[in-house]
């Protein structure tokens, strides 16, 4: 259920000229990172996000970037780390119990070693700190349930930049278009309107873009590099389990939206392959600071600001949990009867589901050779957290 109402926010015009023209002299480097949750890569148009739009007219479009896995702190934790959910051990959100080991080296405290502010503005508990996720950042704002208003923590998100002198990084997530559904009037009758879920997911995702345009205008005024993703996507009628992202290891939840722009970023749009797991040391790479330890199980990350089309010769995911009635035959339902599946850069498909057997494209089937099943999580699940989001389970 949504906890709070959703407040508006104006938009201001986004800075889409030269950067030399958006500022008289260039100030200290700056990394914004976005993450819209529950965001389908079909839903990045000039109709349903005009600011994000321009932004990536301007910049660069990974059209084939991919996540691990369609549940909200696990995904979040491989941006971070540039791991895989094997290496960094979520297999599941912090209110399903997992949380992610102060072992692990992240983004942000990455730059923050090297004296940059560090911020996370978040709208939904499994995006807060109690995942881990939160690790190396001096302000860290989260609601302490459910989820609260994008434009409350955008306000937030703006006025801790207003006060940066100096070099910075922050982290801003919204939780719209997560469900459910409850977009401004407004936004829904810019997308065309309608009284059924697509039409106020769409409703939702025109919301997240307009009250993340003040901020974005902003970045770029700073010569920010700007990095918006999201954490996985969304089932609409495409399988037995509509809205059911969590359940899912299909492209429409694997697949995500990637834009990046800034100084020195190529402009255009790519087609090659890449991952949640190759942000952070895109970031790194062009902030001139030292990488993260590498993954082991996925291989070198990428640096997608080259010029080139870069891309991975496969990509390795999992669904978020296993459920017979959307995914025919798994076992053990949960956790430990999840997808494993890996793509291909033609988006050939090889798929291992426990309880069930394997199919798909045997050549694949290397891939996962190091890359285990999950194990139970560390913690007990917290039910009341789970379903002040909505979810009816906790499996």
């Amino acid at each position: 259920m949504r906890l709070l109402s959703k407040r508006l926010l104006t938009a201001a015009p986004l800075c889409l000229a030269p950067l030399t023209a958006c500022s008289d002299e260039p100030g200290p480097p700056g990394v914004l990172i976005i993450t819209i949750d529950t965001w389908r890569a079909d839903h990045l148009s000039a109709e349903l996000t005009p600011n994000l739009h321009a932004l990536a007219a301007g910049g660069l479009q990974l059209h084939n970037a991919w996540t691990p896995i369609g549940l909200t702190t696990a995904a979040h934790a491989s941006l971070f780390t540039g791991l895989l959910p094997p290496e960094h051990g979520l297999r599941g959100n912090n209110h399903h119990g997992y949380r992610l080991d102060e072992s692990h080296q992240t983004l942000a405290e990455q730059v923050k070693a090297q004296g940059w502010a560090t911020g996370a503005f978040v709208s939904s508990y499994p995006a807060g700190p109690e995942g881990g996720l939160h690790q190396g950042f001096d302000t860290s704002s989260a609601p302490e349930s459910g989820e609260r208003p994008t434009a409350e923590t955008v306000g937030l998100a703006q006025a801790w930049l207003g006060a940066q002198a100096g070099p910075w990084m922050m982290w801003v997530h919204t939780n719209d278009p997560h469900g459910p559904y409850a977009p401004d009037a407004a936004d829904l009758a810019a997308v065309g309107g309608g009284d059924d879920d697509k039409a106020r997911y769409r409703g939702e995702v025109h919301q997240a873009d307009r009250l993340l345009g003040p901020l974005i205008a902003e970045a770029q005024a700073r010569g920010a590099l700007i990095i918006v993703t999201a954490d996985h996507g969304e089932v609409h009628a495409e399988e037995r389990c509509g809205w059911q992202h969590e359940r899912s290891s299909s492209p429409v939840v694997l697949r995500v939206p990637l834009v990046i722009a800034g100084p020195g970023v190529p402009k255009g749009r790519r087609d090659g392959l890449v991952g949640l797991t190759d942000l952070a040391h895109t970031a790194l790479v062009w902030a001139k600071l030292p990488p993260l330890p590498p993954s082991k199980i996925g291989g070198p990350p990428l640096d997608l600001l080259t010029g080139e089309d870069p891309s991975r010769s496969t990509w390795a995911a999992e669904s978020g949990v296993c459920d017979p009635e959307c995914s025919p035959g798994c076992a053990p339902a949960g956790f430990l009867g999840k997808d494993l599946v890996v793509f291909g850069a033609d988006l050939g498909l090889y798929v291992v589901r426990p309880g069930f057997g394997e199919y798909g494209d045997q050549e694949l089937a290397a891939v996962l050779e190091n890359y285990s099943l999950p194990s139970e999580p560390s913690e007990n699940p917290d039910v009341d957290q789970g379903r002040a989001l909505g979810y009816l389970d906790q499996k």
